[in-house]
């Protein structure tokens, strides 16, 4: 057994014991932790990078965003492949691809090798998050399922401060090239842990084939919930992770005039506010819905603030106050809320395709914006390379945050379709529809 179950008690209401809960998170959490790393080191690394092999802004901007490609690309056969091989077998043997990509990344010399890296670091770490969601759903209680999920991402959000200060530290000690050696240990660790202690819980294999699951993809790809917030949340948090994962270092060094370790400490500071959003959101989620009130209003809300707080950052440039990107880290949690929802809104066979479709759309924005963003610096840059003025990263970010505007109306159309749903259901303006789950 590995629950506890007083008599007459719910199934829902069950309570973990918590050796078992902690043998189930701990290993993907550990895992989640070192996929935040792998995607927002080369924020620090990017000067390294620059000198060592001569990578130009555009060079720069391809090679971290094909992470952001692979990832997006292996999410549409990943819940097939969770529904066939188990989360077990899956996670640990694409984390051995995560250390392939490592290894090859701290020896390469051109920037194809380095592309080809992050693009098998990207795909080594695609699994993380769903794996977890498919083994704490198999095995935990339904009302333990929204905590277990904030604890989740806020331990991601660890791996996000851990590639700061920390980083630029060891970086500065051991070099680059050391520090991804170790980071491919620590992988191969983890793949390891899970290998061993999860396992796989009865049931949560089933028979399918591909056809079937195509099919099934093109209906979830068709659900009113996917098509009125995927896009808005794909382009809100892909230009998002663009700056926090990569862009946000090269401003602070080149438009703020700050020295690495100023840098590092600032890195650090927004993805602790990236923490504390997380938290934050996720009980102020749970909490709105218990007042009736939709948590898409409060995506919508922290979005806004997300959007203020870099505009307010591209107009001021080098004289923006430095602790505005500790709030463009807090709100940057706010649109991932809408993940949380789809439990309720969509279908139960369809919840997992339609997640792993979200994210697709998240990371795929993420590459098109950080390649996207590298090639406008280059284009408008006029000072050697790695030093491009003002100008240039302001154009970029213009741009980056004019196509996130469109994204955050995509979302209010989106929630005032819903209200209207709500009131002709008669159940009041903004109501959270959680009560049941849809056919």
């Amino acid at each position: 057994m590995t629950t506890e179950m007083r008599p007459g008690e719910d199934s829902s209401q069950r309570k973990p014991r918590l050796g078992f809960l902690l043998r189930l998170m701990l290993p993907f959490a550990f895992a989640y932790f070192l996929s935040h790393i792998y995607r927002s080191l080369n924020a620090v690394i990017a000067p390294d990078l620059m000198e060592a092999i001569g990578l130009s802004a555009a060079d720069l901007g391809l090679l971290t965003s094909t992470f952001m490609l692979a990832f997006a690309l292996a999410q549409l056969p990943l819940g097939v492949l969770l529904d066939l091989f188990g989360p077990r077998r899956v996670e640990a043997t694409l984390l051995c691809v995560a250390v392939l990509g490592g290894l090859l990344f701290a020896t390469a010399d051109n920037v194809i090798v380095l592309a080809m890296a992050r693009a098998l670091m990207g795909l080594g770490v695609a699994a993380c998050l769903m794996a977890a969601l498919k083994a704490m759903t198999a095995d935990l209680p339904s009302n333990w399922l929204m905590p277990a999920h904030c604890l989740l991402v806020a331990v991601g959000g660890l791996g996000a401060i851990m590639a700061t200060a920390p980083a630029e530290s060891l970086v500065g000690l051991l070099g680059w090239r050391a520090v991804f050696i170790a980071l491919a240990g620590s992988t191969a660790i983890a793949s390891l842990v899970i290998l061993v202690l999860i396992k796989d819980p009865p049931g949560t294999r089933r028979r399918t084939t591909w056809r079937r699951e195509v099919v099934g993809l093109r209906r979830a790809l068709g659900h009113r919930f996917f098509l009125g917030v995927g896009p808005a949340v794909g382009l809100i948090q892909g230009g998002f992770m663009a700056i926090q994962t990569l862009w946000a270092g090269p401003w602070l060094y080149s438009v703020a005039g700050l020295d690495r370790a100023s840098v590092g400490r600032y890195l650090l500071l927004m993805a602790a506010g990236m923490v504390a959003g997380y938290l934050v959101n996720g009980f102020l989620g749970a909490r709105v819905s218990k007042w009736g009130v939709n948590p898409i209003m409060v995506a919508i809300g922290g979005s806004a603030l997300l959007l203020a707080s870099l505009g307010t950052i591209i107009a001021m440039g080098g004289q923006a106050p430095l602790s505005l990107w500790i709030v463009y880290g807090f709100f940057g949690t706010s649109a991932p809320m809408c993940f949380a929802m789809i439990g309720r809104e969509v279908p139960l066979q369809y919840v997992g395709r339609v997640s792993t479709a979200m994210n697709f759309l998240v990371f795929a924005a993420a590459f098109a914006f950080q390649w996207g963003i590298g090639a406008i610096i280059k284009l408008w840059s006029t000072g050697p390379a790695g030093e491009s003025p003002l100008l240039a990263y302001q154009a970029a970010f213009s741009l980056a945050l004019t196509v996130q505007l469109l994204g955050w109306m995509w979302l209010v159309r989106t929630a005032l379709a819903m209200q209207r749903a709500a009131i002709a259901a008669g159940q009041g303006p903004l109501v959270a529809q959680g009560a049941k789950r849809p056919d």
